[in-house]
């Protein structure tokens, strides 16, 4: 059986797995290890990802790694995001945020919108603290959720697990509820000294944090920029 994922541990995760490729790798956190990286959950059960990469013996050598990975450092590291079960953007990945990078992963966040309304369509209590979590620390706006909602909310297909008028009342009551917490400010108080330090460095580099051990990863697109 293996331990739940705290931040040191996916740390360890991403660090030897950059240590081990030869070819570099996109690697998107997705959900509750995105919560965790920041600070602002102890852990996570499952650290879940979406890989890409433009050589192709970059994935067949990720896909080799990551099973040694798992039971070495018992951690439970799993293919998931909301692309299974929403009709999110064909260009998430692009919208997606560059965090850091270890040696040949370059580690980002998945789409933080589609995220927030992926946990929203499963409406566990967990999920809703997340979005709670990350809204008030001024991580993901309402605006960009609204915005995202409505290329998603546009989609004929895709509505198989999840009806999007119970997804959209979610949302909207959700938003209600945390409406007056908005600034990050307003729970400084609530978010550990980790949590404080690493929001802060998201927000001051306009989405990206970015330690002094970092590589830079390939230009694709602007949200995936490096810092200059």
């Amino acid at each position: 059986m293996r331990d739940h994922a705290e931040r040191a541990r996916i740390e360890r995760f991403l660090r030897i797995l950059g240590q081990r490729l030869h070819y570099p790798i996109r690697l998107y956190l997705v959900g509750g290890s995105i919560i965790v990286d920041l600070g602002l959950r102890e852990a996570t059960l499952d650290v879940d990802y979406v890989a890409e990469a433009d050589d192709p013996r970059a994935l067949e050598e990720f896909e080799h790694i990551v099973p040694q990975l798992k039971n070495e450092l018992r951690i439970n590291v799993e293919p998931a995001s909301p692309a299974d079960f929403l009709p999110v953007s064909a260009n998430v990945l692009a919208q997606s945020v560059y965090v850091r990078s270890y040696g040949n992963v370059h580690v980002y966040y998945y789409d933080l919108p589609s995220t927030v309304i992926s946990k929203a369509a499963r409406g566990a209590e967990r999920d809703l603290a997340d979005i709670a979590a990350l809204v008030t620390a001024g991580i993901v706006s309402w605006a960009e959720i609204e915005s995202r909602w409505r290329e998603i909310r546009a989609s004929p297909r895709g509505w198989l697990r999840h009806n999007p008028d119970d997804v959209e009342r979610r949302l909207h009551s959700l938003r209600e509820r945390i409406e007056g917490r908005t600034a990050a400010e307003s729970v400084a108080g609530e978010m550990t000294p980790t949590a404080l330090v690493r929001v802060r460095e998201y927000r001051r580099h306009d989405g990206r944090v970015v330690p002094e051990h970092s590589r830079q990863p390939p230009r694709k697109n602007p949200r995936r920029r490096p810092l200059a």
